[in-house]
């Protein structure tokens, strides 16, 4: 693994090739950057760092290409943060030094250096921006709890009461305009054919519930769009939600956030069966009890899913293990946008 330092070397070599229009040269630099960042990669213990590291090399890369391919381009000069011009700047060829012998750390040998940080940079323009190419981020307990420790914030319970009965789901924040989603069967009560008087959330942490109102909902989906009151919650995280849900994999990790039994907001680890059965649904394996309805579903990246509203107990009368189910993200995204729509309303 390169060091810091070296790194930076490297870098401001590689910068300052295409500034003197020497794309071969500076690729050379480009390619041992990628061999470490595909390195640290391999190696990323969380998924912020994984994505991070995922974005680096996905831009490089194509700056590699473009330097084989097509030279100093003005994409090329972009990335390394040199002005778009043109045309290409005409200089004297720099000779360039020697492989130096590989240092003590047992770091890979680099190539010969122009210097150690060239003198001639512009000021502001001598920092490297290093995320994805060095993990920096602390040590994880495991990829549920980091999802957990990231999106907890903006999960909450919800508690019900109404003509002698209470009852208790889950919802999350998807705006701080004061906006939350969760299953119509949670805040509907069906034995009275209406919604339950008494609709409140208490955020992960908060010391108190606060009143929410049942906007929108859809039974078909049981998808209910609710609202609170975002200046007496104060300010509060959103959940992100994936923006393409066709990017999602059968068999890809998940995690659920929900308020099983009434107990408190916790994590849950499964992976995803179907990314849409016949019914339409999102399957998972996610353990799912009551209290768990209304819970964002999460893929590795921390972006929901689906939302949780059910389990599958029995099929063709035989018991049946680790099959939940959940609305899809995008269907949820489509009724969001017509509700929004018809009712002049921005999240």
């Amino acid at each position: 693994m390169l060091t810091k330092k070296q790194i930076t070397t490297l870098f401001y070599n590689a910068r300052e090739l295409v500034r003197l229009n020497r794309p071969r040269d500076a690729r050379s630099y480009v390619l041992i950057l990628l061999d470490s960042a595909l390195e640290s990669y391999k190696r990323a213990s969380t998924i912020l760092a994984k994505a991070k590291m995922g974005a680096f090399l996905d831009r490089w890369i194509a700056v590699s290409r473009e330097l084989y391919a097509k030279g100093v381009t003005d994409f090329v000069r972009e990335s390394f943060g040199l002005p778009i011009t043109n045309d290409a700047q005409k200089t004297e060829p720099v000779p360039v030094a020697p492989p130096k012998p590989a240092p003590s750390d047992n770091a890979p040998p680099l190539p010969g250096t122009l210097s150690e940080r060239p003198k001639e940079l512009p000021k502001g323009e001598n920092d490297i921006d290093y995320s994805g190419l060095i993990e920096e981020t602390k040590e994880t307990q495991g990829l549920c709890a980091e999802v957990f420790e990231r999106n907890k914030g903006a999960v909450a319970e919800i508690h019900v009461i109404g003509n002698g009965k209470a009852a208790s789901g889950t919802g999350f924040v998807i705006s701080e305009k004061g906006y939350l989603l969760t299953n119509d069967h949670v805040v509907f009560d069906e034995d009275n054919g209406g919604y339950f008087p008494k609709i409140s959330m208490k955020l992960c942490g908060g010391e108190k519930g606060h009143r929410l109102e049942v906007l929108f909902s859809d039974k078909k989906t049981d998808i209910a769009l609710c609202k609170f009151d975002p200046e007496e919650v104060g300010k509060c995280a959103c959940v992100k939600r994936i923006a393409d849900y066709s990017s999602l994999k059968q068999g890809a990790d998940c995690i659920l956030i929900g308020n099983g039994f009434g107990m408190g907001l916790a994590p849950f680890s499964g992976e995803v069966r179907y990314t849409r059965d016949d019914d339409g649904n999102l399957v998972h394996t996610a353990p799912s009890n009551p209290g768990d309805s209304g819970a964002p579903v999460f893929n590795r990246k921390g972006e929901c899913i689906g939302i949780n509203k059910s389990k599958t107990v029995r099929v063709n009368e035989e018991t049946a293990d680790g099959i939940a189910n959940a609305t899809p993200i995008d269907t949820v995204e489509e009724l969001l946008a017509k509700w929004c729509s018809h009712n002049k309303i921005e999240l």
